[in-house]
């Protein structure tokens, strides 16, 4: 299984403080799963357009309640979800934990959203096993 053997490695994007001023307020982390899966579909300007997103997310307050970005709660964890402009006819979700204890924004996963209507319980099932198996590790490690 990719993801038994992947959920632990990740990416730091930014760090609490960071940032232009004043500073980010969470840190984000993205497992590198959920980098490969980004990159698969997502062109450099496409990723960099989502990765400003959560830059933007980092320097809220509360970034499950943002009043500038589309953001939806799933179970526990949450999704932002964008299309059109840059993305042209893509329909991205990116799912995200966010770990309050930590000030971190977790990225879980991302997926060019195929159907009209709820996300895929497939996507749900795989984003959910990966924010166990996240914070599994933070046990252990």
């Amino acid at each position: 299984m990719a993801d038994r053997d992947t959920h632990k490695k990740v990416k730091v994007g930014v760090k609490v403080g960071g940032g232009p001023p004043p500073g980010y307020q969470w840190n984000i982390e993205v497992l590198d799963i959920a980098y490969e899966e980004a990159r698969e579909f997502l062109d450099e300007d496409q990723y960099e357009h989502l990765a400003s997103q959560f830059r933007e997310l980092a320097r809220q307050v509360d970034p499950t309640h943002s009043e500038t970005i589309d953001v939806r709660p799933i179970e526990d964890f949450h999704e932002l979800r964008d299309k059109w402009g840059i993305l042209r006819r893509l329909n991205v979700r990116v799912f995200f934990l966010v770990h309050k204890e930590r000030r971190t924004i977790v990225v879980l996963g991302a997926m060019n959203k195929q159907n009209e209507g709820p996300t895929p319980l497939g996507d749900r099932v795989r984003a959910r096993f990966r924010m166990r198996h996240y914070l599994e590790s933070l046990k252990l490690g």
